[in-house]
């Protein structure tokens, strides 16, 4: 396992080309209103962080992204939507798009449907479609105790990886509290997580009894 406290948008100490699959939950939108503040937060993950990660990721790697959707008042956002256009504008094709369901949400519009966005390079090989669809109806899980941000359900990640290419790394560029380092080391595969809150890169130093070995 190996971990960087600093900002995904910058990860040079990782090679090109060498991540088998990045599976993320980037910080939702939570804050401002209307669809130009849902555009804004849409092109920033796909051009200030996406570039970055379409380097890193192998030709025929997955980058699954859990994303949330959220009602601003007047409308349904379709998240979704807009992350697919703006990545394809950026050199990536969805290969296929799950949900998770919140069930017993604390929530009354926001964040209880969120998508899985399985995506590939536009100048790699496409996914073959399957029959079933990914979907899941499960409550929130419970979270670290010295998280500040909300977990994802073990059994969706677990599922993902298994859909995945099964040689390299893991990629995980918003780590949280490691939800997805905990599923992959179970799964035999070596993790990489990137967490620019420094309160949560030491909640996975002490979760997973990491070794300091310096600042990026």
């Amino acid at each position: 396992m190996r971990l960087y406290r600093g900002d995904s948008r910058r990860l040079e100490p990782i090679a090109t080309g060498s991540v088998a699959v990045i599976v993320t939950s980037p910080p939702y939108w939570i804050r401002g209103r209307g669809r130009e503040s849902a555009e804004r937060y849409a092109r920033e993950l796909a051009v200030g962080f996406g570039r970055e990660w379409r380097r890193v990721l192998a030709a025929d790697g997955d980058l699954w992204l859990i994303v949330g959707d959220r009602h601003d008042g007047s409308e349904w956002v379709g998240m979704d939507g807009l992350l697919t256009r703006r990545l394809r504008r950026t050199g990536w094709r969805l290969q296929s798009r799950g949900f998770w369901i919140q069930t017993r949400s604390r929530e009354r519009w926001d964040n209880r449907i969120n998508y899985l966005l399985r995506f590939r390079k536009a100048d790699g090989a496409p996914v073959r479609p399957r029959g079933a669809t990914l979907c899941w109806m499960l409550p929130l899980p419970r979270s670290h105790p010295d998280s500040v941000w909300d977990a994802m359900p073990e059994p969706v990640v677990v599922t993902l990886l298994e859909l995945s290419r099964k040689r390299g790394p893991v990629l995980d560029p918003f780590a949280g509290a490691g939800t997805t380092a905990r599923v992959a080391v179970a799964e035999g595969r070596r993790w990489i997580g990137v967490e620019r809150d420094p309160r949560m890169a030491d909640v996975v130093i002490r979760r997973f009894h990491l070794r300091r070995v310096g600042q990026r």
